[in-house]
């Protein structure tokens, strides 16, 4: 079976080598089996040729028929070839005009050559083809330039159209493999994205119960062990999110388990859990918003809780989220000062939120406030679409 793929991997080479050794066995048959004149105004006689020239002929003929038998691999090399035993038979008792073999010969491997050959094949094939027919008609006294000339429009004006649809196709996947890596970039950004929404908000009130428990565990061993169950609420929660995006990514999932803003109970009460109060209003019908459009907005407000637990914790969490006619509306704000340590936060969060936004042709900004606290606002179109997405603004890294 392995050979069989390698012949019809080779099936364009084939081709050549069958055609060069049908034109040998016709060639020969003119050789040997002389049926018309060969030089016009003579009728010669190869049966009373020295064994000697029929032999070269033999050879310039094998020379013709295997440059047909290589145009396709190697075009150039070809043509040079054709053209050197064009012009050596130009010089023998029988001219290369008028037997069929050798003038075929040099019009196919002109053709391959202009059609399929690199950069230079063109000008090479022009050369060989010209300074051949040329040397040809000088030695038989006999130049008929209109005739080579229209031979040579007639073929390569068609091989240098084969050859500039060739060069279309190749562009044309060369492109496809150019927005297929792209594609595929999305597709890795899109993950990390999801993985930060997911484990950056669990991780944050993890950090911070864990933290509550060290301070409470001499003080008070019940406030203690309700953080440390806390913990292990939200750890769970991590690790189903995790399990359900790689279901997702394997293809098995479906739209009705993925996260949505309407269900965004268990994402407000890990924020209050934490310590922080969450108060939400929401306007119009969250039925209306598509589910990519969901996905999105619901990730936009986790990134935004998690960055109020983060740098604000304790403080209150006001969201409103607005269904209109045509976009999705969410504003986050906290009332806590935002105080930023050293080393917390990467910026990822909030570049999340712009890339997502962008993906859509929304709007996001995030930034602090001037009586303090920090706000993110962002409005989706329901629709998804956008020919130029509008640049998001980050005010602050999260």
């Amino acid at each position: 079976m392995g050979w069989l793929r390698g012949v019809g991997r080779r099936r364009r080479d084939l081709g050549p080598v069958a055609a060069g050794l049908a034109l040998f066995g016709f060639g020969s048959l003119e050789l040997y089996v002389p049926l018309a004149p060969y030089v016009e105004g003579e009728s010669l006689d190869l049966a009373a040729l020295p064994a000697g020239w029929l032999a070269v002929l033999t050879v310039l003929l094998a020379g013709h028929c295997l440059a047909v038998a290589a145009c396709g691999s190697y075009p150039r090399a070809a043509v040079v070839l054709v053209g050197a035993c064009f012009v050596a038979q130009s010089f023998t008792p029988v001219l290369p005009e008028w037997p069929v073999v050798p003038l075929l010969a040099l019009v196919v491997v002109c053709f391959a050559c202009v059609a399929v050959a690199g950069r230079h094949g063109p000008v090479i094939a022009g050369v060989s083809y010209f300074v051949s027919l040329g040397i040809e008609t000088t030695v038989a006294d006999d130049p008929d330039w209109a005739f080579i000339v229209f031979v040579a429009l007639a073929v390569m004006g068609p091989a240098y159209a084969v050859r500039m649809r060739r060069a279309q196709a190749e562009r044309l996947v060369a492109l496809a493999a150019e927005r297929e890596a792209a594609a595929r970039t999305d597709e890795r950004l899109r993950m990390a994205r999801e993985l930060h929404d997911i484990v950056s908000h669990g991780v944050a009130v993890m950090v911070l119960q864990a933290g509550a428990a060290q301070v409470m565990l001499d003080s008070d061993v019940r406030q203690a062990h309700e953080s440390l169950d806390a913990v292990q609420e939200v750890g769970r929660d991590v690790v189903t999110e995790l399990r359900r995006l790689l279901v997702i990514l394997r293809g098995e999932g479906s739209l009705e388990r993925l996260p949505s803003l309407r269900h965004i109970e268990p994402l407000l009460a890990g924020v209050r859990t934490a310590g922080g109060r969450v108060d939400v209003a929401v306007n119009g019908d969250l039925g209306r918003v598509p589910a990519a459009v969901d996905v999105s907005g619901y990730r936009v407000l986790q990134e935004a809780l998690t960055n109020a637990v983060k740098h604000a914790p304790g403080a209150t969490v006001s969201v409103a989220i607005d269904v209109g006619r045509t976009d999705l509306r969410i504003h986050a704000v906290n009332d806590g000062p935002r105080i930023v340590r050293h080393g917390d936060g990467s910026g990822l969060g909030l570049m999340g939120i712009s890339e997502r936004v962008e993906l859509f042709g929304g709007t996001a900004a995030a930034g602090p406030r001037e009586g303090g606290g920090f706000e993110v606002r962002v409005e989706l179109p329901l629709s998804g679409n956008s020919a130029a997405p509008v640049p998001s603004h980050t005010g602050a890294s999260a």
